[in-house]
């Protein structure tokens, strides 16, 4: 059951992967852990300038309407606030202890002070039957 749970979150990962690429964000690594939490995605969006750390929720269906866009429980209503604070805390501990790999994308920062940054949220609703997903990209998510 947890390898099945683990593939689809691999799959729904590499979609929103994808999804951001097309967005024009450079992805800086995946699945960055610490002892408060995970992320799913660290990025930076090119277009606001600003580093970006992502949670990716799925949803598996047998089937949705893709016209109305209609799912009986939205990927994105699993996240809650307790999430979005472990996922502040994991980015800050990011920002203070992997600066290599996010310095070189804002070079004109003043030395000794962090990016601007935000959290934001993909939501993959796959339909099993097709293997069709809808997207959804949501920003500037707070706890």
């Amino acid at each position: 059951m947890r390898d099945f749970r683990k593939k689809r979150g691999n799959f729904a990962e590499g979609i929103a992967i994808s999804f951001l690429k097309k967005k024009k964000f450079t992805i800086i690594c995946t699945n960055y852990r610490y002892r408060a939490g995970e992320i799913d995605i660290i990025a930076y969006d090119r277009a606001e300038k600003e580093l970006v750390f992502v949670e990716v929720r799925s949803k598996w269906y047998e089937n949705f309407d893709r016209k109305r866009c209609e799912t009986p429980i939205l990927p994105e209503e699993t996240v809650n606030r307790p999430k979005l604070l472990k996922i502040e805390k994991t980015g800050w501990h990011f920002l203070e202890k992997e600066p290599r790999r996010w310095q070189s994308y804002f070079r004109n920062l003043p030395i000794y002070s962090f990016p601007e940054w935000r959290i934001d949220l993909v939501s993959v609703a796959v339909e099993t039957s097709s293997g069709l997903a809808q997207i959804r990209h949501l920003k500037y998510l707070y706890a």
